[in-house]
């Protein structure tokens, strides 16, 4: 049977926050780059030499409040539908970036721009190919993820957009180290970075689905992609940035380089599985303490045996498994005889020698595969596996028979054993009860042996007492 997704809450939280940050950073960055094409002055960092283009920012300015409304949007609100509707016309932005590369008769959007505020002055307002395309995708995401339809395309789309930024963001070490033409000619860096954000703002925005799921996953899976994802998608540019401005800025040899290149490379990735090998030695770990509490919450503390607790559970689960044709079993309800006496005459103490040494005599006589149970005060439970009522009594002798042989310190021991065996229109409860009134009848018959019901035979005589 499958498991069931279990999130943790509160990575979910975390993704959703990033993407209301994101959405309000890339509005904030479009808008600003936007007033800097107007105005003619610079109100933001140009990355590599080249600033991001007037179309480009208007398509971040739609995107960022189309992924805060997503963020803050029920699933049938008006703002749903704003949401929707700004990531279709980042979409259509970028095909028509598109479509005025590809023919000069078709001037497009960015045309009207450059005609209106004269393209003499202004620096171009059409985007780059490139842009174009990463909007095409942005867009897509943002609608397949608004609509919650189509998720390999929408992660497909988020995909190439990660592909694009992250090409981009490469290429500015290039553009540093001076080889020629770049990426950057084709797509600005801060476009390339605003994209990226874009992309994983819409990416976190449903954190339940797609590519995201496993991040937010309880698992150990979900640690280990919180933990190293991000490092693994941002290291590589960042380590070609910085060793290339090192050639550049400080005149470092392409040798000496190329050698701290590779240090910090291994030394990254022996970092990164170090915290591998940590995840996962904290997991196990955590797997060990959360499996020792479960047996000692199943585990009756004086005898070493299963508790009422685990009798429960094993009993619903053979049910369970017989009724969709498993295999049969045979329910042994086991109580040691004038246990009371016993106790009153050696006192509390030996009555609790005489409760372990029975549980020993039946964990000796079992079979691997069968449970035996405290049941309570002095009687136990035997679930026995893959037999019939007949072939049980031969264990019941057993049973018997080990508990006789047990060395006890003041009078031998007998224990008295009912049986039944489960039926088709038996419930836990059922079988249970014939079980009881098997050993009803053994008791009633001088103790010390063993009964069994057969299917639908219930008697209903009170209990004797021990």
């Amino acid at each position: 049977m499958k498991s069931a997704f279990k999130p943790n809450l509160r990575a979910v939280r975390a993704f959703e926050l990033y993407a209301r940050i994101a959405g309000v950073l890339i509005a904030i960055v479009g808008g600003l780059a936007g007033f800097g094409w107007y105005f003619q002055t610079h109100f933001l960092p140009s990355i590599g030499g080249q600033e991001m283009r007037l179309m480009a920012a208007f398509s971040f300015v739609i995107t960022g409040l189309g992924l805060l409304a997503h963020c803050f949007s029920p699933s049938a609100s008006v703002l749903r539908w704003v949401s929707l509707l700004a990531s279709l016309c980042v979409l259509g932005l970028g095909l028509d970036s598109i479509a005025s590369h590809g023919t000069d008769r078709l001037i497009g959007l960015s045309g009207w721009f450059d005609t209106a505020f004269g393209n003499e002055v202004r620096a171009p307002a059409r985007m780059a190919m490139l842009a174009g395309i990463g909007f095409v995708c942005l867009g897509g995401q943002g609608a397949l993820t608004v609509l919650q339809r189509a998720p390999i395309l929408r992660e497909t789309f988020a995909l190439v957009v990660l592909a694009i930024a992250m090409a981009s963001l490469a290429s500015v070490a290039f553009t540093l180290a001076q080889h020629g033409d770049s990426l950057l000619d084709e797509l600005p860096g801060l476009t390339g970075i605003m994209l990226l954000v874009g992309a994983l703002g819409w990416m976190s925005s449903s954190p339940m689905s797609g590519l995201t799921k496993i991040a937010v996953s309880a698992t150990l899976g979900g640690l280990v992609a919180r933990a190293l994802l991000l490092p693994a998608l941002l290291l590589p540019a960042l380590y070609m940035f910085a060793f290339k401005a090192l050639e550049v800025r400080y005149g470092v040899s392409v040798i000496v380089s190329s050698t701290l290149g590779a240090l910090f490379t291994g030394g990254t990735v022996a970092i990164l599985v170090w915290g591998m090998a940590m995840l996962l030695d904290r997991s196990e770990r955590q797997k060990e303490v959360s499996q020792s509490l479960r047996v000692d919450a199943e585990t009756d503390p004086l005898t070493g045996l299963g508790n009422r607790r685990r009798f429960d559970q094993a009993m619903q689960t053979a049910m369970q498994e017989f009724h969709l044709g498993g295999a049969p079993f045979v329910l042994l309800l086991v109580d040691i005889d004038y246990f009371k006496r016993y106790n009153d005459a050696y006192g509390h103490q030996a009555g609790d020698l005489a409760l372990q040494g029975v549980a020993q005599a039946l964990r000796e006589t079992l079979r691997p595969q069968d449970l035996a149970i405290r049941y309570g005060g002095e009687e136990f439970a035997l679930l026995i596996a893959q037999v019939n009522l007949q072939q049980v009594a031969v264990i019941a002798e057993r049973v018997q028979q080990a508990v006789r042989n047990w060395p006890c310190p003041h009078q031998r021991l007998t224990v008295s054993v009912g049986g039944a065996e489960v039926s088709a229109r038996d419930t836990v409860t059922t079988l249970v009860q014939r079980a009881d009134c098997a050993l009803y009848r053994a008791k009633q018959s001088g103790r010390n042996r063993f009964e069994r019901l057969a299917d639908g035979e219930i008697l209903s005589e009170p209990a004797l007492n021990a």
